[in-house]
């Protein structure tokens, strides 16, 4: 996580938070796919992260440097917010549930 931080711009910190919320709450609806939200949530945050840009279009030199970072930051965003979600499940578990599906098999 911390490789995923280091690259997150401060300006887009809260999008992290805010997909990840969006993911709950789209993981709540049960007409909607799970294998679908991260799909989703990179569309959004792309979208979000490129809303903010044209906010902040007077510091960026043209706009194709302005769609990169929009881009970028919203997918690394995403990313963010999945592995946060991974890291939450995975210790409310109790941890790695790789042992139960061969157990299943046998």
């Amino acid at each position: 996580m911390e490789q995923i931080s280091q690259y997150i711009q401060a300006e887009y910190a809260i999008l992290a938070a805010v997909l990840y919320c969006l993911g709950r709450a789209l993981k709540s609806v049960k007409k909607f796919p799970n294998q679908f939200i991260p799909l989703a949530l990179t569309v959004c945050g792309v979208a979000l992260a490129c809303l903010s840009v044209v906010s902040r279009y007077g510091e960026y030199a043209n706009w194709a440097a302005a769609l990169f970072d929009g881009v970028v930051q919203g997918v690394l965003c995403t990313g963010m917010a999945v592995y946060l979600n991974e890291v939450i499940s995975h210790s409310t578990r109790g941890g790695c549930d790789c042992g139960k599906d061969k157990d299943k098999k046998e």
